[in-house]
């Protein structure tokens, strides 16, 4: 059996908390990590019918988009929501997870699935970027410099855009004068040294610095690693809320709407419409969920329509004015595409049957 620990490192690798916003409560809901997992359950909204559904299939992990947990908790009424659910899995040991803005954020999230699912071509571009980004630097004997470098590679450091392995190498000479309890890779301990080194640095998403620190110290011949993290201006490659790309050929707005509700199976609303006769869109902005806040940046991200959830009155009017054309697809229908994705990704991963909730909201 799978412990419920291993789930929730495979799941943190593709959404890592890092990326969460601070309001959130991403991560362990309810449960003790090292109980032994049967089978997990990934599902959209923790509902009765979602702990119906995976007693009848034995499931004992239940990872969902939205957490059980949204703030404190003053105390858990069995006869309401969310007490209900909590004491139902602590009755019946069931692990529950949550990955919500984590995976928003993340680089194969919910709206690379959406943008998916409505057959936008790529590349495809974040409207809103997440995330900080690291410089590693570290110190090494020429003789270690591949074996260093190709460790933080495999720990995921190293990759601008389409690039991967991307390094800085600097020549220098370290010196150090090892103490009586040392055993130098070079030279003698107790007499001051001089090594011919490199300096070798590179970048690395915050979410993967420790990783990747580790990952050098790990191959490094030296006792003691001369290694330096810091911050460094710019956001993780495809880190981020939204995403942007084209449709195959032009629609209209009426167009594009009835395409995303049959793409998702559910009723889009064409909820701002520019006054430009014969308006044709190319360049569509999609992001799942409640979306209205991103108005503004779907409009800066060069989109001619916008694809999302939640979208009220004065969103619909802020769109207008910035000349976008606005679909609100409807909150659990722009994000139940990335389920799939997630489940299989997952699989690859784990040992342990994996299923999506044929709950749909």
């Amino acid at each position: 059996m799978t412990l419920a620990d291993e789930i929730v490192k495979a799941v943190e690798n593709m959404a890592p908390p890092s990326l969460a916003e601070d309001w959130d409560n991403c991560g362990l809901q309810v449960g003790d990590l090292q109980r032994e997992t049967r089978r997990v359950l990934v599902a959209l909204t923790p509902l009765p019918e979602v702990f119906d559904e995976a007693a009848e299939a034995g499931a004992d992990f239940l990872l969902f988009h939205h957490p059980l947990i949204f703030g404190g908790l003053n105390s858990v009424r069995e006869g309401s929501y969310p007490g209900n659910l909590i004491a139902r899995a602590v009755k019946n040991s069931v692990t529950v997870y949550a990955a919500h803005t984590s995976y928003d954020a993340a680089p194969n999230g919910v709206s690379v699935a959406l943008a998916e699912a409505v057959g936008l071509r790529g590349p495809l571009g974040v409207v809103a970027p997440r995330g900080e980004m690291r410089k590693v630097v570290v110190f090494v004997p020429e003789e270690a410099v591949e074996t260093v470098a190709g460790a933080l590679a495999e720990a995921g450091a190293g990759e601008i855009g389409d690039y991967t392995k991307c390094t800085f190498r600097t020549y220098g000479t370290g010196t150090f004068l090892g103490g009586e309890g040392t055993d130098p890779y070079l030279g003698e301990k107790g007499k001051l040294e001089r090594a011919e080194e490199v300096r070798l640095e590179t970048v690395v998403p915050a979410y993967l610095a420790d990783r990747a620190a580790s990952a050098a110290r790990a191959a490094h011949p030296y006792e003691e690693t001369a290694l330096d993290v810091y911050p460094v201006e710019g956001h993780p490659e495809g880190c981020g809320y939204g995403r942007v790309g084209r449709l195959p050929e032009p629609a209209t707005p009426e167009e594009l709407a009835e395409h995303v509700s049959a793409s998702l199976g559910f009723a889009a609303r064409l909820v701002a419409v520019p006054e430009e006769p014969g308006r044709r869109v190319e360049r569509v902005a999609v992001l799942g969920g409640s979306g209205g806040s991103f108005v503004r940046a779907a409009a800066a991200s060069g989109a001619d329509a916008y694809v999302t959830g939640d979208l009220d009155y004065h969103d619909a009017l802020l769109a207008e004015s910035l000349g976008l054309v606005a679909i609100d697809a409807g909150h659990a229908a722009t994000e139940l595409p990335s389920l799939a994705p997630l489940a299989e990704r997952l699989a690859q991963l784990l040992d342990v049957p994996i299923s999506v909730s044929r709950v749909r909201r």
